[in-house]
């Protein structure tokens, strides 16, 4: 983990590693939780789980950890957000954490149980490609952050099949499912490994997350919060006022 001299001005900090010594914005609080919990996670792992033969062992492991998860994302909606900046980040990767470990049960529960396998072979090789992408995720990022004379245009292309998977998804997903996958012989097994392949964006975002934490610990100095506009702050007593008033 790179230690920053407290001597060392921010501003000579390169903007790569300075984002990673920042909060996330608000707007992109709002993108986080309404796309990657409530979409991606509660929306994209309760179904599969809750449909077709159903499991009580693999409902619970998803819906405890997606309820919990829900009501905390919730909760940061309905608070101030210059107050919950730090928590943002535990959420965040809370976030990637739990959409990893949930995609990773229903992936499971579409082949041990929808498909009806009986081979341990599959469990396997999806616990052997997870630890794979966490041991890529981990040094490629403890790398970058390390390194002040990071090239911001060194290609990464393992990261580049997420930013395409992700990007296709939505656009394409609807008709790939509809013409090559429902009422395919393999379709549990072929969307089986559909979950386990988006789960590693999770990944991702859980490693990157965890490291931003561990990385503002290690330099809490050069850590900056948000500091409200003077328009906000304007909005705010106005908002305060009328309340007094009503």
């Amino acid at each position: 983990m790179l230690k920053i001299d407290d001597s060392v001005s921010r501003r000579h900090i390169p903007n790569h590693i300075t984002s990673q010594l920042s909060p996330v914005h608000v707007t992109e609080v709002k993108t986080w939780i309404y796309i990657f919990t409530f979409l991606m996670i509660d929306g994209l792992c309760i179904v599969p789980v809750i449909s077709d033969r159903f499991a009580l062992g693999y409902f619970l492991a998803v819906i405890i950890p997606t309820v919990l998860l829900t009501i905390w994302g919730i909760t940061l909606l309905c608070r101030n957000f210059y107050s919950t900046q730090v928590e943002t980040l535990y959420f965040i990767a809370a976030n990637g954490i739990i959409g990893a470990f949930c995609y990773f049960i229903v992936s499971q529960k579409l082949v041990y149980v929808d498909f009806q396998a009986e081979s341990k072979a599959y469990f396997i090789i999806s616990c052997l490609f997870y630890l794979g992408w966490i041991a890529y995720f981990t040094q490629y990022i403890f790398k970058k952050y390390a390194n002040f004379k990071w090239r911001h245009g060194l290609k990464n292309y393992p990261l580049e099949f997420l930013r395409i998977l992700l990007f296709l998804l939505p656009s394409n997903g609807y008709n790939f499912y509809h013409f090559y996958v429902k009422n395919n012989p393999f379709e549990e097994f072929i969307m089986s490994v559909i979950y386990l392949s988006l789960g590693t964006l999770f990944l991702y975002i859980g490693v990157l997350y965890v490291h931003r934490i561990l990385f503002i610990y290690t330099n809490p100095t050069h850590f900056r919060l948000y500091e409200p506009s003077r328009k906000e702050i304007k909005q705010a007593e106005a908002k305060g006022r009328k309340n007094k008033v009503g």
